[in-house]
């Protein structure tokens, strides 16, 4: 079920352990992205973490519905996920942290997270973002 601000500009869809084996899911949403022409990207967030309450908070900003134009976004509660983790070769070291999917729902190897960007507000959120959800390397 798409929870984005801005449907017609990025996809935004939380997955939980209740739904079953990460993998099968990344696949199967990978194979969705790929079917609306949106570039996959899971984020990992926790609860408990104040800077993911504020990028959630700051998703129909201007800013960052431009940054996250053309992405599908599959939101993973650390905590939730985190007996999978492994397995499914995500190495999550703080949250926020964004990491890009191969066409097959793999982690690719690029990622990015929090510290890329300073205080958690849109004007220094979305700059670094849109540099990595367009394909700048590694942050």
């Amino acid at each position: 079920m798409d929870e984005s601000p801005a449907p017609d500009s990025f996809t935004l869809v939380t997955l939980h352990a209740s739904q079953g084996d990460l993998q099968p899911l990344l696949e199967a949403h990978a194979d969705l992205a790929a079917g609306l022409q949106r570039k996959p990207f899971v984020e990992f967030s926790a609860e408990w973490c104040p800077p993911c309450k504020a990028l959630a908070a700051s998703l129909s900003d201007p800013r960052m519905v431009e940054a996250l134009r053309g992405t599908y976004i599959i939101r993973l509660d650390l905590d939730e996920w985190k007996s999978q983790l492994s397995r499914s070769g995500f190495n999550v070291l703080g949250v926020p942290v964004f990491f890009e999917l191969d066409p097959d729902g793999h982690p690719s190897g690029r990622t990015i997270s929090g510290g890329a960007w300073g205080e958690d507000i849109p004007e220094n959120m979305a700059p670094p973002l849109k540099a990595f959800f367009k394909g700048a390397s590694n942050q």
